[in-house]
This record gives C-alpha cells, sequence and structure tokens, in this order.
C-alpha cells in the first residue's frame, strides 16, 4: 500500500524526472567517452585531447600556466603572468637575454667582436666643465681680465687640442687611464654649441629650449637672451672680481673682513659665480642634451649602422650619449649610493668598500681609472647624494633617483640592441625604449630639483646664523652664498626637459615665480638683494624660499618628511 501511494505520489516523479536529468548529463561529460569525442570548439581536436575545448585558438597548455601554447610566450616554464619587460615577445622567465645589470653588455651588430657603446663626446664635456670649475678656483686678485677671460672660455668656446686634465684625479688618487689631456677622451668638443639654445651665433649645433624661450636671470642680459648669453655674463662677472683688485668686505658680528675673491669667486652681493657658472651649465648642457634632445629620437627608424662604419646603430649611439650626460659608472648597480658619491656611509649604513668609495670602480682591474666608463661624474653624484638620506633611520635612504634613471637607461637600451640586432623594432618594444626614456629623464631631473631643495635647506640654515644685520663669522659668508649659487645655478636647469612638470601650463608658471622669487643675488642680512632693498627683509626671503620648496615637492610628489630633511 505504501509503495503504490508513492507511486501515485506527483512529486515523486518530479524528483525521479530530475535525478534522471542530473544522471544523463553527468555521463556526458568532458569526463566520458561519448562526449569526448566531440569537438566543440571545431579546431579538429576532438574535447577531451583539447586542454581548451571552446577555444579554437588553443589545443595544449604544456607548462600548466593557463595560457595556451600559441599564446603563451613561454611554452615550457610556468608564467601565468606572462610578464615581458623587454618587449621581445618572449617572457622573461625563458628569456635568454633579458636585460643586464650593467650598461656594459652590448655587443655591435655589425662589427663582431666589438662593443656599440660610444658616449665620448659626452664624458669630455663632463671634463670641460669640471676644467673650467678648475681655472675658477685658481684665478687670483689682479689678473689681468683678459687674461681670466681667455682662460676660461678655453673650456667654453673649445676645441682646444691643449686643454690639459691634470688637474682631474680621482679622490682615491688612482692614475686616470690614457687622459691626458680632453682631445684624449674626445676629439672637437665644446660646451658653448651644446648649450641649451645654442651657441648664439649660429656657428654652433642649435639645442631646442622648451617653448623656445629661456627665463629666470634679468640682470645684465636682455629679455631675449639665451643660455650661452647668460654664461657669458656670468663669466664676464668672475673676470671683473679678479680684475679689479678690489677685495670683498664681509659685515660681521666681529667686524669688517675682507675675502679675497681668489678663494672664493663671490661679489659683494653674494653670488658666487663659480657654483652658478658650474650648476647652470649641469642643468643647460647635461640635462638639457639627453632630455630635450638625445632620449627624444625617433628610436624606431635608427637601425642603421651609423655612419655606415661605426660599430653602432645611430638610436644606440644617441641612446648612449644621453646616458654619458647622466654621468654615471657602467656598473653603477654594483655601488651604494655613498659610493657613487664618494660620501662617508652614514650610521647604519655599510661600509664602503674600498674598490667603490671614492666615486669609481676599476672595472676591468687594468689598474687605472677610465673616466668614459668606471667613474660617477655630474647629475648621477647628485642623484646619489640624495638617495643617501636617511629618515627613518634603517639604515637605507628613503629614494632611489640613482637606480631609477641607471635602470632605465640600461632597460632602453638592451631595447634597442636587440631590435638593431634584428632589424626591426615593433610597437610594443619602441613603447618600452620611449617609457624608459621618460622614467631616465625624469628620475635626472629629479635629482636636480631634490638638489634644489637641498639648497633651500642650507640657506635657510645658514641665515639662521645671522645676526643684528650681519653674518656671524666669514664662513658663514662663505657658506650662504655658496649654497645660494648652486641653489640659483640647480634651479635655472629645471626649465630644459619636456619629461619636467615644468614643461608646460601652470607648471611652467610657477616655475617662473620660483626663479623670479629666488632673485639674481641672495637677500644679505642687510635685508638688501644686488643693493637695493628686500621687501620684509631676509625674514619675507627664507618665507618665500619654504613657499618654493613646497611647490618643488608637490611638483615631483616628494615625501614632505625627506624634503625636510634634504
Amino acid at each position: 500500500m505504501t509503495e503504490l501511494k508513492m507511486f501515485l505520489n506527483p512529486s515523486f516523479w518530479s524528483k525521479a524526472i530530475l535525478v534522471a536529468a542530473v544522471t544523463f548529463f553527468a555521463a556526458c561529460s568532458d569526463d566520458d567517452p561519448s562526449y569526448g569525442s566531440l569537438d566543440s570548439d571545431g579546431d579538429g581536436v576532438a574535447n577531451g585531447q583539447d586542454a581548451f575545448p571552446t577555444n579554437p585558438a588553443e589545443t595544449a597548455d604544456s607548462d600548466g600556466d593557463g595560457i595556451g601554447d600559441n599564446a603563451d610566450n613561454c611554452v615550457n616554464t610556468g608564467n601565468g603572468a606572462q610578464t615581458d619587460t623587454d618587449g621581445d615577445t618572449v617572457g622573461d622567465a625563458c628569456d635568454s637575454s633579458n636585460a643586464p645589470d650593467t650598461y656594459g653588455d652590448f655587443a655591435s651588430a655589425f662589427i663582431e667582436g666589438e662593443s656599440s657603446i660610444s658616449y665620448t663626446g659626452q664624458v669630455a664635456r663632463q671634463m670641460l666643465i669640471l676644467g673650467l670649475v678648475d681655472t675658477m678656483t685658481s684665478v687670483t686678485e689682479g689678473m689681468d681680465r683678459a687674461t681670466a677671460l681667455s682662460a676660461m672660455h678655453d673650456w667654453v668656446d673649445g676645441p682646444t687640442e691643449d686643454l690639459s686634465l691634470a688637474f682631474y684625479s680621482p679622490k682615491g688618487g688612482e692614475p686616470v687611464l690614457n687622459a691626458a689631456t680632453v682631445t684624449d677622451i674626445s676629439s672637437g668638443k665644446n660646451l658653448d654649441g651644446k648649450i641649451a639654445g645654442g651657441d648664439g651665433d649660429g656657428g654652433g649645433e642649435t639645442s631646442k629650449l622648451i617653448d623656445d624661450e629661456f627665463f629666470g636671470w634679468e640682470e645684465g642680459v636682455t629679455s631675449s637672451a639665451i643660455p650661452i648669453e647668460v654664461v657669458d655674463y656670468m663669466i664676464g662677472k668672475l673676470a671683473d672680481e679678479v680684475s679689479d683688485n678690489v677685495s670683498v668686505t664681509v659685515s660681521t658680528t666681529d667686524g669688517d673682513v675682507t675675502v679675497d675673491v681668489s678663494k672664493y669667486q663671490t661679489d659683494a652681493h653674494g653670488r658666487n659665480w663659480r657654483q652658478l657658472i658650474q650648476k647652470f651649465l649641469l642643468g643647460a648642457v647635461t640635462l638639457s642634451q639627453a632630455t630635450n634632445d638625445y632620449l627624444q629620437q625617433d628610436f624606431q627608424n635608427m637601425l642603421d649602422q651609423e655612419k655606415g662604419t661605426k660599430a653602432y646603430g645611430s638610436g644606440e649611439h644617441d641612446w648612449d650619449e644621453a646616458f654619458g650626460y647622466y654621468g654615471a659608472a657602467r656598473n653603477g648597480n654594483e655601488f651604494t649610493d655613498d659610493e657613487a658619491a664618494g660620501k662617508t656611509p652614514g650610521t647604519g649604513f655599510p661600509e664602503a668598500r674600498d674598490a667603490y668609495k671614492n666615486g669609481y670602480n676599476d672595472a676591468n682591474a687594468d689598474g687605472s681609472i677610465d673616466p668614459r666608463s668606471e667613474v660617477f661624474l655630474g647629475i648621477s653624484q647628485n642623484c646619489a647624494k640624495r638617495d643617501r638620506k636617511d629618515v627613518d633611520g634603517d639604515g637605507v635612504g628613503e629614494t632611489n633617483l640613482s637606480k631609477e634613471a641607471f635602470d632605465a637607461f640600461v632597460l632602453g637600451r638592451h631595447v634597442i640592441s636587440e631590435a638593431t640586432t634584428s632589424g626591426s623594432m615593433s610597437d610594443a618594444q619602441f613603447a618600452i625604449v620611449k617609457a624608459q626614456a621618460e622614467i631616465a629623464g625624469l628620475a635626472m631631473e629629479k635629482c636636480v630639483a631634490a638638489t634644489v631643495i637641498h639648497y633651500i635647506n642650507d640657506v635657510t640654515t645658514d641665515a639662521g646664523s645671522f645676526a643684528d644685520g650681519k653674518f656671524a663669522d666669514v664662513s658663514n659668508f662663505n657658506d650662504y652664498t655658496k649654497h645660494w649659487g648652486e641653489m640659483k645655478g640647480f634651479a635655472l636647469g629645471l626649465q630644459f626637459s619636456p619629461y619636467s612638470p615644468f614643461a608646460s601650463g601652470q607648471g611652467r608658471s610657477d616655475l617662473k615665480t620660483i626663479l623670479a622669487g629666488m632673485g639674481d643675488a641672495p637677500v644679505m642680512p642687510d635685508g638688501t638683494q644686488g643693493g637695493v632693498a628686500y621687501t620684509g627683509g631676509v625674514d619675507a626671503y627664507l618665507a618665500n624660499l619654504a613657499t618654493y620648496r613646497t611647490m618643488l615637492e608637490t611638483a615631483y610628489g616628494f615625501d614632505s618628511a625627506v624634503v625636510a630633511a634634504w
């Protein structure tokens, strides 16, 4: 009777039908031989043998990473993320030619057994700047003006075949390889033709100015002046100080003191011309040339052999030249920031190694130092100096601008080298090159901007020693005027890069405000700037500098604690 009631109950039949349906479909799953013989995606491979039965483009996954073999950039190595850093269609996990750790492993695609790296002209210009610095610090009071001008302009206007590098001795005293003169590094080089805006007389290579304008310095030049004219003016002012037979008188709390310009290169208004000129040139030559010239090239269509005879392609060479203006040693990643900067490590940092501690490394162990490949020069040194700052005391610098720049230069060069060897550069590879150019260029400028902030801090600290409208002592005068010259000189260089947050729009206006507010001279303890009373005196000037520091912090996205500590 009970069985009959169940048989006549409709719900019994509903459940029975459901169970039968589930059993039927289970029997037809892809585990069932009858289903496995089907070809759901019509790719000619039965579902039972197809790793992707609903994708006609894929049938197998050899490495089991979820990516079909036809789309997998590492067929036999699991790499679900499919990372391909250099864009050569071979995933990093199985790429035997990923980007190297150094800038030294790029073989020629044109001449077997030779390197394709070449940027000696840029090293020569780094040396020309250092040679000018040496001359500016060597001039003595009472020197004939024409003689002083000629000595300084030799380094700017060249080329001359007898510009000695005797002044250049690495900090540790090791011999320099084959570099008795600038010509030993590279012949026919000068600075004026490579200064942003050109040499002004049409006789040299004209370099670009963003929006065709230069701004930030007014004294002694016209409103349409280009950087070389400002450099010439500054050199002339230093020559004036040297030749006028008048020492600078500094008012200190201990009385008036005379200061010999042969040691300090500073005028009565507090302009340290040697610092202004050197730091301005680092922006107007090295930063400008790297970012607004060599990194701006159409690398996708520059795979031909340079001049038909060189060991490098034209794109390889332009990228190298940008790296040369950055100034790092080719094994830069092997250095700590303290070592690259040639500084004694701070508390908690690892000890500097003897082979690296002076800002260079004899990488090829030939017993001498090659400035073309083994030394940190120019902006790369400033990057390392800023990266050293440890705010939280953990023995690690808070920024890593040096590595950002260096790794971007290496990856971009690697992609260009691979493309030069293969004879073509894909759109994906070109996108990577352009991205690395921007990373490297912006990192270089961040190092300059961070250095401006560093000197704003120094100027502010120095001014804290003023008393009764006077300098505390001559040392206070020397520090304040030196740091102001460095601050202003570096700040002028922030207008030359197309990657800059100050390249256009409101950013451009902000930079003009910063440079105009810094002025063409510091505000002295008596409240004058360039001999004219400054509204609000020193306190107002320092308040303005604090505002500019915040503007720089915001523009570059710097951490406020690091900015305060720089």
